[in-house]
């Protein structure tokens, strides 16, 4: 197999710095997103121009030199979103197993390795590529937020507050959940445009928040079981709508509770991987036939990876009194990317405690200086995205993480920061009437 194509990128982002935040980061021990063009940012645009459409005020598309001898006769795409996928351990597995689908697709194709955004978590990076728009325009900036309209941090998988164990969530409080992203999605501009969205989703998540949030304006929203069925449903779908232009969106989220759960050192990731693997060779590509492999492209990509982050590293603010104290809110954001929303006069304070108190754990920026300097993306910021980030951003280092309560965090496996592990994800793209 051939990695000269990925090495070179590989390099590029390595060396891609925000210039404002340089000091901050060395190089090697951090990633920085980038949204100028090698980002998951830049994926919407990417298919949008293959479909022959367009996406106003989106991130622009990928270097065009990365797929436009792909884009003949595309009529179909068919994107697998796996989450939690480092590129590192990804290429590491095509790299020492040939014998993995995969591997065998990057005979055919290539592998593009592609910076996650920040934070480097779900809710960011679906709502990133749902609308092709970075997060401080879209404004969902993690899986818990502060919503000053509602007065609380909130789990936004759940949409509800984060401390207490009410039955009510923020839908009972007045909240429009499809509107509460300010950007439109890709499903409502690429219908508007002829062409057919489709989404397959694991059943129980099809009416879930973040599902409303997200999938807005689609031809077809239709549940899977398990990643067998899934495959089995992508190529029904390609055979029932062979006719139509057709962007077909498959997720697929069991992997990152698995790494949760074992950490991404473990053998139950690979183990995932193979299974994945698997089912899409026997139940997707045997049996496809050329007719349906004739101008359709597909995608396996991912939203972040992950890193091993056991429970002995883990700050807890409860033991740490005096820093807990000077907080006004519990941490949002994520515990390896945290927002900090302090009580007056105690910013000096949080940011000396953090630094030197905890040496060495983490990186503690400014939020709007992080939020001008590009972090978050560039455009027109949302209007609740200042509120959202506090006053400080804690990006642990090595295997820290931050939080909030009295028992020590489970599971092994974390992301949200700026790791290499946590930030570079892998985009496989392949015609499969090449294959």
């Amino acid at each position: 197999m051939d990695f000269n194509l990925a090495n070179e990128i590989e390099e590029i982002i390595g060396c891609h710095k925000l210039p404002s935040l340089n000091e901050r980061f060395p190089q090697g021990e951090f990633v920085m997103p980038h949204y100028g063009g090698l980002s998951i940012a830049n994926l919407p645009s990417t298919i949008a121009a293959l479909l022959g459409a367009e996406l106003p005020d989106a991130s622009p598309p990928l270097p065009s030199d990365l797929w436009a001898d792909m884009a003949s006769g595309v009529r179909r795409i068919v994107i697998v979103l796996l989450d939690a996928i480092s590129y590192l351990r990804f290429r590491y597995l095509l790299e020492t197993d040939d014998s993995l689908s995969f591997a065998q697709l990057l005979k055919q194709g290539r592998l593009i390795p592609l910076t996650s955004v920040f934070p480097s978590t779900t809710t960011t990076a679906l709502a990133t590529l749902w609308t092709g728009r970075t997060p401080a325009e879209h404004g969902l900036l993690g899986t818990h937020l502060y919503l000053h309209e509602y007065g609380v941090v909130a789990n936004m998988l759940r949409l509800k507050p984060v401390r207490g164990q009410g039955r009510e969530n923020l839908v009972d409080w007045g909240m429009e959940v499809e509107n509460f992203l300010p950007v439109p999605s890709i499903g409502e501009l690429l219908t508007r445009q002829g062409i057919a969205v489709r989404l397959l989703i694991l059943q129980e998540h099809i009416e879930s928040p973040l599902s409303q949030m997200l999938h807005r304006g689609l031809t077809e929203k239709l549940g899977y079981i398990s990643s067998s069925d899934m495959w089995v449903s992508i190529r029904h779908l390609i055979a029932k709508h062979r006719d139509e232009r057709l962007l077909l969106i498959a997720y697929w989220g069991r992997m990152d509770g698995i790494v949760h759960t074992y950490g991404p050192t473990a053998e139950t990731w690979p183990a995932e991987i193979r299974n994945i693997a698997f089912s899409m060779e026997r139940e997707f590509l045997q049996p496809l036939p050329p007719a349906d492999r004739e101008g359709t492209l597909l995608l396996i990509t991912s939203d972040h990876g992950q890193v091993l982050a056991p429970s002995e590293d883990a700050i807890l603010l409860t033991k740490h009194p005096k820093l807990w104290h000077a907080l006004a809110l519990p941490p949002s954001g994520e515990s390896r990317a945290s927002y900090l929303h302090v009580r007056p006069g105690r910013v000096e304070f949080v940011r000396a405690y953090l630094e030197e108190v905890l040496e060495g754990r983490f990186v503690v920026l400014d939020s709007e200086k992080a939020l001008e300097a590009g972090l978050f993306g560039w455009g027109e910021v949302a209007p609740e995205t200042p509120s959202r980030i506090g006053d400080l951003i804690a990006i642990a280092r090595g295997e820290a993480s931050l939080h909030w309560g009295y028992k020590e965090p489970k599971g092994l496996g974390r992301h949200g920061g700026l790791s290499p592990e946590e930030m570079m994800v892998p985009l496989l793209a392949v015609r499969l009437d090449a294959v």
